[in-house]
């Protein structure tokens, strides 16, 4: 039900799985599978938005969000950074994005005013956002948390950022999409690279 495990060679269920879609997966270190999306119940288990298998079964990751978890992703310390189109985590104001040490549920400042499509941490503490379009605008930045304040890393230029990724050094990485004269026919996908004060593009 809605979730699946691939061990090489045949699918497994993870238990009764959850009562509707996941869409978003992370693993930590001790090999704890988070999954988010938009159901109430995991395993059988009342899970509002976002779970944990531990290998043989499902539980809570306290009370959850209050809508739909869309982007998941684990620090090297073990907690769990949740973002999506909610207000509140563990019963706390938290605007589309939110953290889970393993006891309770804070935000992030004052969040992100969009949803959250992707979430990307560097292994120097600080974790990289990707908004959700807004109307007919499509995100052109990237919303980054240093553990205090929320900045906007902008590519300055007509284009949608789709993906989020961060290598083992610590360089963020995002997949972009880039308009030509508002022709479609004419567009270029590449990656682009931030450096820490200005975005390269990697042509693909």
């Amino acid at each position: 039900n809605n979730i699946a495990k691939w061990d090489g060679t045949s699918w497994s269920a993870l238990g009764s799985g959850t009562d509707a879609e996941v869409t978003a997966l992370a693993v930590d270190g001790n090999g704890n599978l988070y999954a988010g999306g938009s159901f109430s119940s995991a395993g059988g288990v009342s899970a509002n938005n976002v779970a944990k298998w531990d290998g043989t079964s499902w539980c809570a990751v306290g009370s959850g969000t209050d809508a739909e978890v869309t982007a998941l992703a684990v620090d090297g310390n073990g907690s769990l950074y949740a973002g999506g189109s909610f207000s509140s985590a563990g019963g706390m104001s938290a605007n589309n994005i939110a953290k889970w040490d393993g006891t309770s549920w804070s935000a992030l400042g004052s969040g992100v005013d969009v949803g959250v499509t992707a979430l990307a941490l560097d292994n120097g503490g600080n974790v990289y956002a990707l908004p959700a379009p807004n109307g007919l605008e499509s995100p052109d930045c990237v919303a980054k948390w240093d553990g205090t304040t929320w900045s906007e890393l902008f590519l300055g230029l007509t284009a949608t950022i789709t993906a989020l990724a961060v290598d083992n050094s610590g360089q963020l990485y995002a997949g972009v999409y880039v308009y030509e004269d508002s022709d479609p026919f004419l567009s270029v996908t590449y990656i682009a690279k931030w450096d820490g004060v200005a975005w390269s593009g990697l042509d693909i």
